[in-house]
């Protein structure tokens, strides 16, 4: 019946208290019949801007009316108004729409407080978290322009616009909280400033704040003594609901810049020019009425002095902003306040007000050149800055009251303990600044009525953003509240919060020195930052602290009750914050909190991600951290998120799909806050950092897999494979549950806490298969299931994470490391073992591959010799997964196993470099092997074909390709086959050709190499030349590069390249270097002879002007260089003759070796073993038809005794046969001391004692006797083949003396010491020898004596060969 009907102006815009007030007085007291309370309609004009009609005329002329007078005292109106205008000209408070905002996510529901707040950011020293309350129409419109405050002692938060003012109580639980809203009078000009305004206390007739606001440009005050009644006398029609005025006397463009509530003495104004005013709600009856008074020029300093002093002490300072602020104390007293004035410059001035205005002065000093001078002190970093540039901002009363062990931990002075009323302690928020940059500090005062003097100083470091002094109406002040139990202070700037200890420290030696340098010791500091934008901006604040030590009634009466002291903060777009310190006495602990750099990594990975969140959480340039604790950080960060250790995640998930995306999240936020603060991590934290988010990621996948797995089995077999890893895995290498705690979920709880070791769940996969197969633990179909498994989890963890790992390499600023299939190429040097690569999880990987393989094999083989063994279809589907999925587990584990090899072979120590170096071996073996094995084995070509690509087995890719053309010709015969899968085959035979074509073209020599390589072991050296397939010419320089396939190279040589000259050089190098067998050698002498005169005739061909002289000059000379070799191979076989009849009767090579020792092996002395052993193995080598190096010839013909059973005629001499292979076959210096070696064995040959004894013999007996010797058949031999037109000098015997007999020839170079020294005796011998028969048996004459004879003996035969030919001619004739 007392709802107003729509043609009445609409729903009233307010709604009483929930408990009926009593009336103020009798005046304002109401008769209304009782009726029961009905909750006001919402409808349309419920949020009608109330200012949309326009007030009467009358209500204006009673407002100028009043403002005509200088005591300005609310005036009662006696006359009704109708309803309509009071929205107009009175406030009007109103309920908000309690309507349902959205429902909240899982990650904020998980961090909403009990009190419906949402956590925003939380570490060990404090927590800020957004309350739920908040009017509609603030959270509707972001952009609306407010300011306000938050009255922690009431519960309230009052915010003023424009046109309102509106008051919600700031801890209700509800987010659409009941909500009074209030109509201001109208600004009667465009771009005024925001109205001032307060919370009063209740009175003692109400429980709900009254509500004073000042229209800042206007000077209209609008009083309300409760805004519960307010909201009752709205809801009834009452003609009044609060008490107005306005200021009289302000000057033009003087504006309210604030309002001081200093109850119970009354209310002090600041204006913009420096002026302060006292403003009184109650008249001497204790009823409302408001009084401004201006201090007046004409006082006295007597009468009324405290507005006299008031305007003394500003009268030197200037328009906008000189009053930094002006504050009241926090005292018990009843009807009086100590106000205190701060000056922007510094300058301090304290009065003592009373109710009514009566004042005493209780101190008045300039500051400003002991603050600086005490930051100068404390601060040297303030020394960057100008004095020139110091700004008071603001003060606070240090609180009173303290429980007695607050006053020792606190930093701040034994002031704190004083009860005196005329000391003032205050506590400072000052600041240097330049243009880029500010220091601020906060400054201990002790102020009393003659001096000033500074105490505690404490900087500010975390915190340098210089105040933005724009253009703006009232610019946001920063405000400084220092909560009981005073250890801790809050700095509310524009856009941040700071909170700072104040608290003592504990002792230590660092400590020590600060204090004796002056210098505060470091104490916890942070900033909480909002958005830097428009839409986020701190409009208000206020603070919430613990009671007294010993409570009023008042103190008891709060409607929130806090345990620690915090900070209240509005602001735009967010509502109401709470900065509440978690433990306040832990700031004066042995431990205090501290800001670590892990504690702004949790802050920004765990909170920056929550939508709509204010804050930001990008580390500020103040704060800085050196790059080893960000690195240790990091790690530590990303530790706890896979083992579940950090408080900012759930460790019991209902939904585990969540939680690990949640936690890769995390770790990709990390990197992120990382990435944007630019920190500088070493590499090894980079790739710990990215090896964990590996290992998360494939956790991640891990678990849909044990999902499906499950799903897909029946519900008496849910154990997966992964169920048994995880049973199996060592309890020292997890967490087990503890069922006693409701851990009864096994896999779950490794997923949640043992992330980490994820490089062990890998390599116990194949321990798990192990042990299930040899224990025959499962049925054949159950185990297909969990190998299949199995091999699941093993592709899905390597080839998962390396995928992610090259995708992330750039992201974790690892772009400059060079990856091959997602491993490290190189530079694993300082980086941990590679958690998918360690030499456990390679070899299980590899175990694994090969059981996989083995089993499958076995099946494959089971079924085709009985069809009934694997029958289901089931079965066979299985086995054909398990057999597609070789391939992905034969990459994994040559991945693996390649990433240990290359890690192990960096590593520092040897045993490790030796494994990674089995490993390489083990991993170039298998990258052959496994494709080749899934090929023939399992019809695998094509994926056989791409694992050998990509770890780069050219060879095995090749013999994969020529196998699959082989394998399909092989198909094509036989019988049986359809025509259509005849084309099938014919086509991928052409396919196959056009790939090894392709890639012979790609990659040339090495795919081609590689597979010359394989067609030379498989099918013989033949194979190369018939190979079609190569257009490139790489068979050429196949043929050319291998020296063990020259003696096919030459034919490539002429049948392909028609390159004669290279065939020729290809048999003259082979013969020279590479040939064993000396029947070999002599067809290759002669083929390259004919190579070389073939390729005369092609360039005789050519014509005249292309033929090149010098080419036939050098072929002349390879021509002669064939004949020089061949002679050595002449003297070998002519050898060979003289040795073979001594080896008739031998049934094998032993015995012809041995008896050709016995027949041939008499000139060498018994006791000379090394010489012996040297002519035996070249006897050996000769028997066998090996070629024997010239100097081992040598040693042959120039030792080895003829047989007596044979005609020496019929042979030439040996002598002259080792002087030929010397001059022909050894080089320079080499063929001298040859043919040395040479003559002193001949010159010993023969027994010179006996020769030289001619005693009883005559001339022709002497003569015989000498015409037999070795030497004379030699110097024979010598001069019949030499050429007649040089005449031949044999040496001297004593030039031949000396050789080899302190420097052995090459081939001995090998040999042990003993055998060198051995041998250089045996040289020596021969010397002895040789000098014995020059000494005493006249050698040298008897040599020139045999030359003689030898020479006449040549000339005779030469006669008389010239006279038979004579004789022919004749007789022809």
């Amino acid at each position: 019946m007392f709802s107003p009907s729509n043609k009445d102006g609409g729903p009233a815009t307010a709604t009483r208290s929930r408990r009926r007030q009593r009336p103020l007085s009798s005046e304002h007291a109401v008769a209304q019949p009782k009726a029961k309370r009905q909750r006001l309609p919402l409808t349309e004009q419920t949020y009608t801007n109330p200012e949309a009609r326009p007030p009467p005329q009358k209500h204006h002329r009673q407002l100028r009316s009043r403002e005509s007078s200088a005591a300005v005292e609310s005036k009662q109106v006696s006359e009704p108004v109708p309803h309509q205008d009071i929205e107009n000209h009175r406030v009007t408070q109103r309920r908000e729409s309690g309507v349902r905002a959205k429902k909240p996510k899982h990650g904020d529901r998980a961090a909403n407080k009990g009190d419906g707040s949402l956590v925003l950011t939380s570490t060990n020293a404090y927590t800020v978290s957004k309350l739920p309350a908040l009017p509609d129409r603030i959270r509707s419109d972001s952009n609306l322009e407010l300011q306000g405050e938050i009255a922690c002692a009431f519960g309230y938060a009052l915010t003023l616009t424009h046109t309102h003012a509106i008051v919600w109580p700031y801890t209700s639980t509800s987010q659409s909280p009941e909500t009074f809203t209030f109509n201001l009078p109208s600004s009667s000009k465009h771009g005024e400033p925001l109205p001032v305004g307060c919370l009063v206390s209740p009175s003692a007739a109400a429980s709900e704040p009254g509500l004073l606001v000042v229209m800042a440009g206007s000077g209209k005050i609008v009083y309300w003594e409760s805004i519960s009644s307010a909201a009752t006398f709205a809801f009834i029609k009452k003609e009044r609901t609060g008490v107005e005025s306005v200021i009289s006397g302000m000057t033009h463009g003087e504006k309210v810049d604030a309002i001081t509530n200093a109850e119970s003495a009354g209310f002090v104004l600041t204006f913009n020019t420096g002026r302060l005013a006292y403003l009184n709600a109650r008249d001497g009856h204790g009823r409302p009425s408001i009084s401004v008074q201006f201090l007046r020029s004409a006082l006295a300093p007597s009468g009324s002095g405290f507005f006299g002093s008031i305007r003394r002490a500003f009268s030197n300072l200037s328009i906008r902003g000189d009053v930094a602020a002006v504050r009241a104390d926090r005292s018990n007293r009843v009807g009086e306040r100590n106000i205190v004035a701060l000056g922007s410059k510094g300058k301090i001035q304290a009065w003592k007000i009373h109710r009514g205005g009566h004042n005493e002065p209780l101190g008045d000093i300039d500051m400003r050149d002991q603050i600086v001078s005490a930051l100068y002190e404390s601060d040297p970093k303030s020394e960057d800055y100008s004095a020139d540039s110091f700004e008071a901002l603001d003060l606070v009363f240090v609180p009173k009251g303290l429980e007695p062990k607050y006053l020792q931990l606190s930093k701040l002075s034994d002031a704190m303990a004083s009860d005196d009323s005329d000391v003032q302690h205050l506590l400072l928020l000052v600041g240097l600044n330049n243009n880029h940059s500010a220091r601020y500090a906060l400054v201990e005062i002790i102020l009393t009525a003659t001096e000033g003097h500074t105490g505690m100083v404490r900087p500010l470091t975390s915190y340098s953003t210089p105040i933005s002094h724009g253009d703006v109406a009232r610019p946001t002040k920063p405000r400084l509240y220092l909560p009981r139990p005073a250890l801790v202070a809050f700095v509310v700037f524009d856009r941040a919060a700071v909170i700072a200890s104040v608290a003592i420290q504990p002792e230590s030696p660092e400590a020590q020195l600060q204090s004796d340098s002056h210098i505060l010791p470091s104490s916890f500091e942070d900033v909480v930052d909002f958005k830097e934008d428009n839409a986020h901006e701190i409009l208000g604040s206020g603070f919430e602290e613990l009671p007294p030590a010993y409570a009023t009634e008042e103190n008891r009466n709060q409607r929130h009750k806090t345990k620690n002291p915090a900070a209240m903060l509005l602001v735009r777009g967010a509502g109401v914050i709470r900065l509440v310190t978690t433990d306040i006495d832990k700031f004066a602990s042995e431990k205090p909190p501290t800001v670590t750099a892990k504690s702004k990594m949790e802050q920004a990975v765990f909170f920056g991600v929550k939508q709509e969140n204010p804050l930001v959480f990008d580390a500020r340039q103040e704060v800085s951290f050196s790059n080893q604790e960000l690195c240790e950080a990091a790690l530590e960060v990303s530790s706890e998120v896979l083992s579940s250790t950090t408080t900012f995640i759930a460790t019991l998930p209902a939904h585990l799909e969540e939680n690990l995306r949640a936690r890769a999240n995390a770790l990709e936020r990390l990197m992120d806050y990382l990435r944007t603060t630019k920190a500088k991590l070493d590499r090894a934290t980079r790739w710990g950092l990215l090896f964990n988010a590996e290992k998360m990621h494939v956790a991640a996948l891990l678990w849909k897999r044990q999902e499906a797995f499950t799903a897909e089995r029946s519900a008496d077999d849910k154990k997966s494979v992964i169920g048994y890893i995880v049973e199996f895995i060592n309890e020292k290498h997890k967490h087990p549950p503890r069922p006693a705690l409701g851990e009864v979920d096994p896999v779950r709880h490794w997923f949640i806490n043992d992330i980490d070791r994820m490089d062990l769940f890998v390599a116990w996969t194949y321990e798990v298969i192990k042990v299930l197969y040899q224990g025959s633990m499962l049925s054949d179909q159950q185990f297909a299931v969990m190998l299949f498994e199995a091999m699941q989890v093993l592709t899905c963890s390597h080839s998962m994470a390396t995928s992610f790992r090259q995708h992330n390499l750039a992201f974790y600023g690892l772009s400059d490391e060079e990856l091959d299939h997602g491993i490290l190429t190189r530079g694993y040097e300082g980086l941990g073992e590679p958690w998918t690569g360690t030499s456990f999880a390679a070899n299980s990987a590899r175990r694994l591959a090969e059981l996989a393989s083995s089993w499958s094999e076995s099946q494959l083989r089971k079924g085709r010799s009985d069809a009934d063994s694997i029958a289901k279809p089931i079965e066979q589907k299985l086995l054909r997964k398990i057999v597609g999925a070789l391939p992905d587990v034969t990459d994994s584990m040559l991945t693996a196993v390649h990433e240990f090899a290359r890690f192990a072979e960096s590593s520092g120590h040897a045993d490790h470099r030796l494994r990674g170096q089995e490993f390489a071996s083990t991993y170039g073996k298998d990258k052959y092997e496994r494709p080749r094995l899934l090929a023939h084995v399992f019809d695998l070509w094509e994926a056989a074909a791409g694992l050998t690509k990509k770890h780069r087995s050219m060879k095995g890719l090749a013999s994969i390709l020529l196998d699959h053309i082989v394998h399909l010709e092989a198909v094509l015969s036989e019988n049986g086959v359809g025509d259509a899968e005849k084309q099938r085959a014919k086509a991928v035979i052409e396919k196959k050709k056009t790939e090894i074509g392709a890639n012979m073209a790609r990659f040339g020599h090495k795919f081609a190499f590689p597979l010359y390589d394989y067609l030379v072991e498989e099918h013989g050296a033949g194979a190369v030349l018939d190979f079609e397939l190569d257009t490139a010419g790489l068979r050429s320089q196949y043929l050319r590069s291998k020296n063990e396939l020259s003696k096919i190279t030459w034919i490539n040589d002429v049948q392909q390249d028609k390159d004669a000259a290279h065939a020729y050089q290809t048999l003259f190098r082979v013969a020279l270097a590479a040939e064993q067998q000396v029947w070999n050698k002599k067809v290759e002498l002669s083929l390259a002879r004919l190579a070389l005169l073939a390729d005369a005739e092609a360039e005789a061909d050519k014509p005249d002007g292309l033929v090149v002289q010098t080419d036939a000059k050098r072929r002349a000379e390879d021509i002669q260089m064939i004949k020089e070799e061949r002679v050595a191979v002449q003297m070998q076989e002519m050898l060979y003759e003289q040795i073979l009849p001594s080896t008739a009767n031998a049934i094998d090579d032993a015995a012809a070796l041995n008896f050709a020792m016995e027949v041939h092996g008499s000139n060498i002395p018994r006791k000379q073993k090394v010489l012996r052993q040297v002519f035996e193995h070249g006897l050996e080598s000769l028997l066998k038809h090996e070629v024997v190096d010239p100097m081992t010839l040598i040693d042959l013909l120039t030792l080895f005794a003829p047989n007596p059973e044979l005609d020496d005629e019929e042979y030439a001499d040996p002598f002259w046969m080792a002087l030929q292979v010397a001059e022909s076959s050894c080089p320079g210096d080499v063929a001298n001391d040859a043919k040395r070696l040479i003559w002193r064995r001949l010159l010993i040959r023969d027994d010179w004692a006996k020769l030289n004894n001619t005693n009883l013999k005559n001339d022709e007996e002497v003569t015989a006797s000498f015409m037999g010797t070795a030497l004379y058949s030699c110097l024979y031999h010598c001069i019949v083949k030499h050429d007649a037109r040089e005449p031949f000098q044999p040496p001297r015997p004593q030039d031949v003396l000396g050789v080899f007999t302190e420097q052995l020839d090459s081939r001995f170079a090998k040999f042990g010491a003993d055998d060198q020294a051995k041998l250089r005796e045996a040289m020596k011998q021969e010397d002895k020898l040789l000098t014995t028969a020059m000494e005493k048996h006249r050698l040298p004459e008897w040599f020139r004596t045999v030359f003689d004879g030898a020479t006449t003996q040549v000339r005779n035969y030469i006669d008389d060969q010239t006279a038979a030919g004579a004789l022919m001619q004749d007789g022809a004739a």
